[in-house]
């Protein structure tokens, strides 16, 4: 399978679209890999069809953001739809059938107020919203499955941003208390629970050592700790397992950009102090197979999380 063949490494170097000769790039997946089936492949009738066996939606969260100079704008958004894939099998493995609903592929990207440029809103291609939309239309988007025929929904997302799984819980909190015979859910590690001011409760569901830096440690290496995981060996592998088609070529000849200097660019609003946008485990030690092993250790999190509401129903 091809991937895109160069990168230009720092600010001011072209565009990953002039070097790799312009042009759309294609979305495929790994080899073997069934393609994740969302809403928003179905027709109607197959649609009524799905939710009169289950009132259990899985709804992946997306954002727009840059994810270094060898990832798509759109990692965020790919990877929780690929990832709640992998969790709606160990689902009907369990003998719970689910239906993945729609990305809608917005998020906030920056961290300080709604109008600042800081976060990874200080890098070109970046999109963000402010705390307020963000709530508001996941609560309609949740009212609008919850008249579709779900009752249970499990939000989950691909970005990390403090700011942007904040409203994604405070979306969920709302939804419950507006939307009667709704039960909403975030899914959100348990590691960014203390950092976000947020506790695990009814509606906030940890992801039981979603995170597990030690063993990312293990896997990945570095020369300094990380405690980030942005464009990093982490999501970098990942990319390799689910999206391999939209790395680019030469990953693994990046420098390593650790925590520190990605979340020193962010709050100074200064993409001069990490240009790369690069924060976390260094991509030269990032495979195919790493991906597969965090992939899987996450599917059986997440999932256990979700299992633990189910089954006490």
């Amino acid at each position: 399978m091809r991937r895109r063949t160069a990168i230009g490494l720092l600010a001011g170097a072209p565009a990953l679209g002039a070097l790799a000769g312009g042009g759309a790039v294609a979305r495929s997946i790994s080899p073997g890999r069934t393609p994740v089936r969302t809403m928003l492949e179905m027709t109607f009738p197959e649609f009524e069809a799905a939710i009169a066996k289950t009132d259990v939606g899985l709804v992946p969260v997306g954002a727009i953001e840059a994810h270094g100079p060898h990832l798509p704008l759109g990692a965020d958004a790919f990877g929780a739809v690929d990832q709640l894939g992998d969790v709606q099998s160990y689902l009907r493995t369990a003998g719970i059938p689910s239906i993945i609903g729609p990305a809608l592929n917005i998020g906030i990207t920056n961290e300080g107020d709604d109008e600042r440029r800081d976060g990874t809103y200080i890098y070109p291609g970046s999109l963000t919203v402010a705390s307020a939309t963000f709530v508001a239309l996941y609560v309609d988007l949740l009212r609008s499955l919850k008249v579709n025929g779900f009752k249970r929904i499990f939000l989950y997302s691909g970005h990390l941003g403090g700011r942007h799984l904040t409203a994604m819980a405070n979306a969920v909190i709302q939804a419950n208390q507006q939307i009667s015979g709704l039960d909403a859910y975030a899914l959100i590690d348990s590691e960014r629970l203390p950092r976000l001011g947020l506790a695990p409760s009814r509606n906030i569901l940890p992801i039981v050592d979603g995170l597990n830096f030690a063993m990312l440690k293990d896997m990945l290496g570095g020369s300094e700790p990380a405690f980030t995981t942005h464009a990093d060996g982490w999501e970098t592998s990942l990319m390799l397992h689910y999206r391999p088609d939209l790395v680019a070529d030469g990953y693994a000849s990046l420098p390593q950009s650790p925590s520190l200097p990605f979340l020193k660019a962010g709050e100074a609003g200064d993409r001069n102090l990490n240009p790369s946008g690069i924060g976390g485990f260094p991509t030269s030690t990032a495979t195919a197979e790493v991906g597969r092993r965090i992939a899987e250790y996450r599917t059986r999190r997440i999932g256990d999380a979700v299992l633990g509401v189910l089954r006490q129903a």
